[in-house]
């Protein structure tokens, strides 16, 4: 049996890589995580505690899916268009917390479905445009 092993060499020039954001990014997707682990394992819930139906509840959940579909190319057009590629993660990201916050001002149906298709349209897009600056910061310490 032959045993190969590689050796991954990286030298990284700090001179030629620009300042990298780290505590803003990896800020970024401990809170991004932080939401998901606390908010999809007891939505439902909730949700059931509001008397819906297990159709009803479905129906919400999957808006979360949706919206990935849609809002990741939508806002990604708008990042490269504009070129404020910061700019556009930040208004995505505070509008999600925005349309969060909705959630408190009422309990029927067609509220939630609307706050949630909303939250969902913000908050989808924030993390396939944080990465994409991610990337974009870490260019020059790939391996090309």
């Amino acid at each position: 049996m032959r045993v190969c092993y590689l050796q991954f060499n990286y030298r990284i020039d700090s001179r030629a890589m620009p300042s990298l954001p780290y505590w803003r990014l990896s800020g970024f997707y401990f809170f991004y995580f932080a939401f998901i682990g606390a908010f999809s394992p007891y939505w439902s819930l909730y949700l059931q505690s509001l008397s819906f139906s297990a159709l009803q509840i479905g129906v919400l959940m999957s808006l979360l899916l949706v919206a990935r579909i849609f809002s990741p190319a939508v806002w990604g057009w708008l990042a490269d268009h504009t070129g404020k590629r910061a700019r556009v993660v930040q208004v995505a990201a505070v509008s999600g917390f925005l349309s969060f916050c909705g959630f408190f001002a009422g309990e029927s149906f067609a509220w939630i479905f609307f706050v949630m298709l909303l939250m969902s349209f913000f908050w989808s897009a924030s993390l396939p445009l944080r990465e994409a600056l991610t990337l974009s910061h870490l260019e020059n310490a790939t391996d090309k």
